[in-house]
């Protein structure tokens, strides 16, 4: 009995998630609700509380699978050629904002998760930056970019691309998809101007 118990408990942990990200997905976290998902799922709210402490823990399990997700995409960029592999983490970073535009908000939104409060998120999305920053080190390293400060030069080129992808999620640019030159071309302004060859 232990055992069947322990798998249920398990599995609806997982379920919870699963429903849960659905619904971020389709209305946004304000409709998250620990109460409303027990009952769509048939359980009492105390059991779900046993996995999820509050609303916020299980927003924050949800940012860390939105952020594990944008690591593995960013890893899978071929980072055989500088440039390119830099305009590319950029447009995976874009397009993955445009696929998640729900989740997306739920990662970078301060004012619903605030920064050091949950530390498994503060290590995901850590996980997450340090591929564009060992991206951009690899860059210099092999004399494409200017020797700048890697801090700065990966902030940067973060803040450029968080602001596309937040502007065309917002609908204030069209999105990738829409016009595939815009990102690109908004990403090498900043590479050409960081050039190591250039003075």
């Amino acid at each position: 009995m232990a055992q069947t118990a322990s798998y249920h408990h398990g599995d609806l942990r997982q379920q919870a998630h699963q429903l849960a990200l659905d619904t971020l997905r389709n209305q946004g976290d304000t409709a998250i609700s620990l109460r409303a998902l027990a009952k769509e799922l048939g359980v009492s709210a105390p059991a779900l509380y046993r996995h999820f402490a509050d609303r916020e823990s299980l927003l924050a399990a949800l940012a860390v699978t939105g952020f594990e997700e944008l690591r593995d995409r960013l890893l899978a960029v071929n980072q055989q050629v500088p440039r390119r592999a830099l305009i590319d983490i950029g447009l995976v970073y874009v397009a993955f904002a445009q696929d998640e535009p729900n989740l997306y908000r739920l990662m970078f939104g301060g004012r619903v998760l605030p920064k050091d409060a949950h530390p498994r998120l503060d290590q995901a999305g850590h996980g997450a930056f340090h591929v564009l920053q060992d991206t951009i080190d690899r860059a210099q390293q092999a004399g494409y970019l200017k020797p700048m400060p890697l801090a700065i030069m990966t902030a940067a080129a973060w803040s450029l691309v968080h602001g596309l992808a937040q502007l065309t999620i917002d609908g204030h640019l069209p999105a990738a998809n829409a016009e595939p030159m815009l990102a690109e071309g908004v990403l090498s302004l900043l590479l050409d101007g960081s050039r190591s060859d250039l003075t």
